[in-house]
């Protein structure tokens, strides 16, 4: 579930942002924490420890009590109603009316809930006896406080299409809770899914005035597995095992997240016996993965449904024409990818969706390798060999495409190499244009481009966040598709879809939108993003499988 485990982020960027790695530390006395008011006294006592240094690290498997694990990045302030945060330490903290495990919405706050009156009453049963971090009561107006409280920056959430549709919250007992909407939104029960920000927040974590979007937490109490315990920015971050926790509390008693951005760094700890776990699905490699393995450590992966896909510019010069999309297609060898950079570990995709997304698995045909239907359909459209050139020409002009990538992904730059070597057999010149993050994002919004790599976001924001982005006029999604014959009408289908009830004709105008992905060719889809985890060889019970961004920390136990 997903409030129960150790996320590996990703969206797109939340599978980047984790990578476990780990010790044990035996300590007589609890951690300190910074915010309290004995941190004085903590903080010496704390410091006589650090000093120990490697004294400390060699204790630390002896009481086998905590786990440590890698942060790629600093793990933020963990408010959780702003997007500033790492979301996989958001996880560890807070916790919402429901979760997703596996693809499907599960209970979590919430033992059970009902809709009703078309869609636009839902009623939500609270889970008794929770207990915040603090002590403190969760029920339903705390529930009613932190909703208001994000729905007052709902301009802030894009991508939460609930937060414009609730127009009133009831409470009529402490463990009832009442959404009156002001039209039916299929995704309210995803957004409410989300690590961020429709999580729920104790009262003496709200600042004095405000609210926390504003003015920020007065303290992270939340009512998951883990409380926070001491924070030093960009070194660490440690928790303690939550002992008011509703659930099956996790067999460790502290879980440390230290930053270490580069996951080799990561790998020589694992292999020097000095870490525990760590799990990603980005920067793991199929050698170090395989290697690890074969020297003794316990490994485990699991697909996502989030998919690595190559954005074709309909609306560009080149790429406008949908032959040349269509050859692009054919040319795009998908097995020669998975086995070539990822070792088969992260297999070859069939579609922009994935086949687990609900309602997207429409029975379609995938596009297979072929070259010699590639050449054909650029000769169809007047793109032929002149003299001795190997890229094709028309009018006088070469069969060029611009595929930008950001710079910070490294990954797609090996990527790029091995689509620019499939497209020159066809006769296309593919030019690999790095760039800045925020020049990248702005080119991909204006439409200077002609492909891009990028994977589809999986998890709880398909599918109805994705349309969402995709039907609205200047997103950087929207953009991508701006060339496609049936745009205006593709674009009103998947705003349908948001507010949809019959669910005949939500499978109707789904089936109308993948379709037209496939037969614009809007998209090669290119692998299915993995997740990979590595644990030391005594540790046991590392399972990945729990969804997109789980990974159920609570189940990893040292072996007999």
């Amino acid at each position: 579930m997903k409030k129960k485990g150790l996320c590996a982020a990703l969206i797109f960027t939340l599978l980047l942002s984790l990578t476990a790695c780990g010790g044990t530390k035996a300590e007589e006395t609890a951690p300190k924490t910074q915010a309290s008011e004995a941190g004085q006294a903590e903080a010496t006592n704390n410091q006589e420890t650090e000093d120990a240094g490697q004294e400390e690290t060699a204790a630390a498997h002896e009481g086998k009590d905590t786990l440590v694990v890698r942060a790629a990045k600093d793990v933020g302030d963990l408010n959780p109603h702003t997007m500033k945060s790492q979301m996989f330490a958001q996880d560890w903290v807070y916790e919402s009316l429901v979760a997703m495990k596996n693809g499907e919405i599960v209970p979590e706050l919430a033992e059970s809930w009902e809709v009703s009156d078309g869609g636009k009453t839902y009623t939500f049963h609270l889970r008794e006896g929770v207990k915040f971090s603090d002590g403190s009561e969760f029920n339903s107006e705390i529930a009613k406080k932190n909703i208001e409280a994000v729905m007052r920056h709902g301009d802030g959430y894009s991508f939460l299409q609930s937060l414009s549709s609730i127009e009133s919250i009831e409470t009529p007992d402490g463990g009832t809770l009442v959404l009156k909407l002001s039209a039916p939104c299929n995704s309210l029960l995803n957004d409410f899914t989300f690590s961020r920000p429709l999580v729920m927040l104790g009262e003496a974590g709200f600042p004095a005035e405000g609210d926390p979007y504003d003015n920020g937490t007065a303290s992270p109490i939340g009512t998951g597995m883990w409380v926070l315990k001491e924070y030093v920015a960009d070194q660490y971050a440690l928790f303690e095992r939550n002992e008011n926790y509703w659930g099956e509390k996790p067999s460790f008693r502290y879980l440390k997240a230290v930053v270490i951005p580069d996951v080799n760094t990561a790998a020589s700890a694992l292999k020097a016996g000095e870490i525990d776990l760590m799990v990603d699905s980005t920067q793991i490699t199929a050698e170090m993965f395989k290697e690890m393995e074969a020297a003794g450590f316990s490994t485990d992966s699991a697909p996502t449904t989030s998919i690595s896909n190559l954005n074709i510019n309909t609306a560009g010069e080149i790429t406008g024409d949908l032959n040349v999309r269509l050859a692009m297609e054919y040319a795009t060898d998908k097995e020669a990818i998975s086995e070539g950079m990822y070792g088969g570990l992260q297999p070859a995709a069939t579609a922009y969706f994935s086949t687990e997304v609900p309602y997207t698995d429409v029975g379609l045909e995938p596009y297979v390798y072929d070259q010699e239907m590639a050449n054909r359909l650029l000769e169809e459209s007047g793109w032929v060999y002149e003299g001795n050139d190997t890229v094709r020409s028309r009018d006088g002009r070469k069969l060029e495409i611009d595929l930008i990538y950001d710079s910070s992904v490294t990954k797609d730059m090996d990527l790029g190499l091995i689509l620019q070597s499939q497209y020159a057999k066809v006769g296309i010149r593919l030019n690999i244009v790095p760039q800045d993050s925020q020049v990248y994002r702005q080119n991909w919004a204006a439409g200077e481009f002609g492909v891009l790599i990028y994977s589809s976001w999986g998890g709880s924001y398909e599918p109805y966040a994705t349309l969402a982005a995709m039907a609205t006029e200047g997103d950087k999604f929207h953009t991508v598709q701006k060339g496609m014959s049936n745009k205006a009408e593709l674009d009103e289908v998947m705003l349908d879809c948001l507010s949809q009830t019959d669910e005949e004709k939500l499978q109707e105008n789904f089936a109308y939108i993948v379709k037209s992905f496939h037969e614009e060719a809007v998209y090669v889809p290119l692998t299915v993003t993995t997740k990979l985890g590595i644990c030391r060889g005594d540790m046991t019970g590392l399972d990945l499988s729990a969804g997109q961004d789980s990974v159920d920390v609570g189940s990893v136990t040292w072996a007999e």
